[in-house]
């Protein structure tokens, strides 16, 4: 006789420290989890390398996750290969691409300055740029910029993974020349006088889907009542930090020491559109971080097409272009 699923077990869900786990954050503190009937436990990871794998081998039961991730665990790009799905996008947009100020006293001060300075270095030296991932619309991103300013991503410059949460004290030690990551930390390294923000996700590609809610198919096969569940209670979330009229408890609930303590300082102007890129002129509100208004939460074609795009899956374990369609329409359902 088979066993009746448990839809009141804990839900362990894995977050990475940044601005982009507000909804997570909120909906734990709005009590949207509870109201849903949900007992969950949030675990906070180092970087997305424990996301991947611990939601690969089961030790979480969804998690906050690039929105590659669940294709590169069904794939098995770097895990063993696990049947995986993203079930709603929890943010679009948040990344920057920052370099150091060092760079900055070289005279660099534009995308042009620094194709300049890689190629007469060539030879001498080799500029160090950090991802928080290979499977990241980080990485892309980084790509996608250096090639626009004819920069080989492959040879011209280095990109190396760094967890997120160390990319600031990587500039600061001089080990990093720059990284593309997700706020707070481009904003962090501005404000501490460390580099500067040479591009954002807005500038590189409007609307991108960045983070999404993960889970493998075997626990949500087990449990539907509770992943529906959480699913509704984070598109309320999100709905909560999209509203400019939040924007104040948003930014207090990350600034708790537990979350993202000193660093997430001016997080509020950030909400509002307000970015200060280090670049001494004065600026104008733009997006920089969107949690899902309007309908954003749901999965688009348009967003399936850049996945697949973003992380040149073709090349992961000799799969072929037309296998990575076929699976990316069953790991990202679109919303009919």
């Amino acid at each position: 006789m088979a066993s009746t699923p448990d839809n009141t077990s804990t839900m362990k869900i894995g977050l990475v420290r940044l601005l982009d786990a507000a909804p997570y954050i909120l909906a734990g503190e709005l009590g949207y989890f509870q109201e849903e009937g949900l007992r969950v436990q949030l675990h906070w990871e180092l970087g997305w390398a424990t996301i991947k794998h611990k939601i690969a081998y089961g030790e979480l039961d969804a998690a906050h996750a690039l929105a590659p991730q669940p294709l590169a665990i069904s794939v098995g790009y770097d895990v063993a290969a696990r049947p995986c799905r993203a079930l709603m996008v929890t943010s679009r947009l948040g990344n920057g691409i920052t370099l150091s100020n060092n760079i900055r006293e070289r005279g660099v001060s534009s995308s042009d300055d620094f194709r300049a300075e890689v190629r007469s270095m060539r030879g001498q030296r080799l500029y160090k740029l950090g991802v928080v991932s290979l499977d990241s619309c980080h990485y892309f991103l980084l790509r996608q910029w250096l090639t626009s300013i004819r920069l080989d991503p492959d040879r011209d410059v280095k990109i190396v993974v760094i967890p997120p949460g160390q990319a600031v004290r990587n500039l600061r030690a001089a080990t990093l020349d720059g990284f593309c990551v997700g706020e707070p930390w481009n904003s962090l390294a501005v404000r501490e006088g460390l580099g500067w923000t040479v591009a954002m996700s807005n500038d590189l590609a409007p609307n991108h889907p960045e983070k999404v809610l993960i889970a493998l198919e075997s626990k949500i096969a087990d449990r539907p009542d509770q992943y529906e569940g959480l699913i509704k209670a984070l598109k309320r979330a999100c709905q909560f930090c999209s509203n400019p009229e939040n924007n104040s408890r948003v930014a207090r609930q990350m600034r708790r020491s537990q979350v993202l303590g000193t660093t997430a300082q001016g997080i509020e102007k950030i909400l509002r559109g307000e970015y200060d890129r280090g670049t001494g002129l004065d600026f104008l509100p733009e997006p920089v971080i969107d949690f899902g208004a309007n309908g954003g939460t749901d999965i688009s074609a348009a967003d399936v097409a850049w996945i697949i795009l973003s992380t040149k899956l073709a090349e992961w374990r000799g799969t072929s272009a037309s296998e990575i369609i076929e699976l990316a329409s069953k790991v990202y359902p679109t919303a009919k």
